[in-house]
């Protein structure tokens, strides 16, 4: 009888372990919409931090949930100056939940934007040329932000 009852009670706890599944809009985004960046005026009012080329220390994501991303100079245009950002994906990029980008100018603009957490997903700074400041900011699902990247890329 217990036997019986044991089984039943597997069967079941099966049936939901192999029915869950994660929930979300499933839409991916859409590439022909075009990006919006905002621009930030550095002023003694503002309330960001000041623009500065030096980069600071970063974080690292916990185990598992590692992501990456490609930072490249002149690319797709060297006419234009261009700085690429790409999201690479990663062991994490399932946790992911917002990516914030900063970039600094070697003019000293500051430029924020958002990237999807999609593997693909790119930011074009255009006339970027110089020494520019990349921080990205990652936040997951379990409520954790670590700033994974502050480097200087360098645009020829």
């Amino acid at each position: 009888m217990n036997f019986r009852l044991l089984s039943a009670l597997i069967v079941l706890l099966l049936a939901f372990s192999l029915s869950a599944a994660c929930t979300g809009t499933g839409e991916p985004a859409d590439p022909t919409t075009p990006r919006v960046t905002t621009t930030i005026a550095e002023t003694p009012a503002a309330t960001t931090a000041p623009a500065s080329l030096t980069p600071g220390p970063t974080q690292t994501a916990p185990p598992g949930k590692e992501v990456d991303f490609q930072l490249t100079g002149g690319y797709p245009s060297r006419v234009t100056n261009d700085l690429y950002i790409a999201f690479s994906g990663g062991k994490g990029q399932d946790f992911v939940t917002k990516i914030d980008v900063r970039v600094t100018k070697s003019t000293g603009e500051v430029i924020t934007d958002t990237l999807q957490p999609i593997r693909g997903d790119d930011i074009v700074i255009q006339h970027a040329k110089g020494e520019n400041r990349v921080e990205i900011t990652v936040s997951f699902v379990t409520g954790g932000t670590f700033k994974v990247k502050d480097q200087i890329v360098e645009v020829p």
